[in-house]
């Protein structure tokens, strides 16, 4: 039987976009300095971003 529930795509973080920005410091509890490092090492994924903060904290 086919899946007839599509799968989210993974959410991507721009950080180029200041309600973005917002949203994600706010959402992570970082600041805007730490949410950019961490886009700039582990990419724009957002579970990406969480494991880099996770273990950079």
């Amino acid at each position: 039987m086919p899946d007839d529930h599509p799968h989210p795509a993974p959410a991507r973080i721009d950080v180029r976009e200041p309600e973005a920005v917002r949203y994600w410091t706010e959402m992570l509890g970082v600041t805007e300095e730490v949410l950019n490092e961490a886009v700039d090492r582990a990419g724009n994924s957002e579970e990406e971003v969480r494991k880099y903060i996770g273990s950079n904290s």
